[in-house]
């Protein structure tokens, strides 16, 4: 059973979700609760796993392989 429900959203954030969802064909609603379902489906990384990405992405950006880095700067925050 789906409830109402009201936030707050950024500006931006709101026009690219709208957008998506336009380009998918769906209702707003559907995209924010796709989103928020695989949010929350999605296994945390374990304290190990965040200081070593930290340490990987964050003290020594420039030594990464270009493979990596392309991966980070291709990747598409909004593909669910």
């Amino acid at each position: 059973m789906k409830r109402k429900t009201g936030t707050l959203i950024e500006k931006d954030i709101m026009r690219l979700a709208k957008r998506r969802a336009a380009e998918e064909g769906r209702p707003l609603s559907d995209l924010i609760q796709d989103a928020l379902v695989h949010y929350l489906r999605r296994v945390a990384a374990t304290p190990e796993e965040r200081k070593a990405a930290y340490h990987l992405f964050c003290e020594r950006p420039m030594k990464r392989p270009r493979d990596q880095l392309r991966y980070v700067l291709e990747e598409d925050a909004w593909d669910l």
